[in-house]
């Protein structure tokens, strides 16, 4: 792995008791780095490649308008 490059190991839990989804949480580092706000969303896009692309909660309001 490169140097300068933090990582860090987040353990997936159960969303609900009933639920197939799992849950993350986001570590400190990222949210600070990216200025991450309650309300923001994660967008994952999976291909060949797994990516994440933050949606700020501003432009999420925005797309669900203009649905």
């Amino acid at each position: 792995m490169p140097k300068n490059i933090e990582t860090n190991i987040t353990v997936l839990t159960s969303a609900t008791s009933t639920s197939k989804s799992l849950r993350a949480t986001v570590p400190a580092f990222i949210t600070s780095q990216y200025q991450l706000k309650k309300g923001d969303a994660l967008r994952w896009c999976i291909g060949e490649n797994i990516t994440v692309e933050v949606v700020k909660k501003d432009k999420l309001d925005k797309m669900k308008i203009e649905r």
